[in-house]
């Protein structure tokens, strides 16, 4: 992969990483101290923090691969499949620039043959 793609990318993924940063400090999962409130808000209240949880589980995983991504830049090995050491599809990286598999590995790691690094 030339180096001004990769600069591209790692600009792309640094960007990624910062706006959901930035989202996951605004993300406020405190308990409400107020007073106790009638059964379908508290529920509805649960419900909203659930989900805000989720979300928030799922961009801090996202964080981590993007990281794990500028690790592989940085080491000149990103673009590389982590399991069949096949490059990885450009039009894939373009689409998820974090990704650690080729297509055909991430099929296997989606249908648990193949255990995630």
């Amino acid at each position: 992969m030339s180096v001004l793609k990769t600069e591209k990318i790692k600009d792309k993924l640094i960007l990624e990483r910062e706006l959901l940063l930035a989202k996951l400090n605004g993300n406020d999962l405190s308990v409400d101290s107020s007073e106790t409130p009638d059964p379908v808000d508290l529920a509805v209240r649960n419900y909203s923090k659930n989900v805000m949880l989720a979300v928030s589980e799922n961009d801090s995983r996202q964080v981590i691969l993007i990281n794990e991504a500028l690790t592989r830049i940085s080491d000149d090995e990103y673009g590389t499949c982590q399991n069949c050491e096949k490059p990885i599809n450009p039009k894939r990286l373009d689409a998820v620039p974090w990704a650690r598999y080729c297509l055909n590995c991430q099929e296997l790691v989606e249908q648990g043959l193949l255990d995630e690094e």
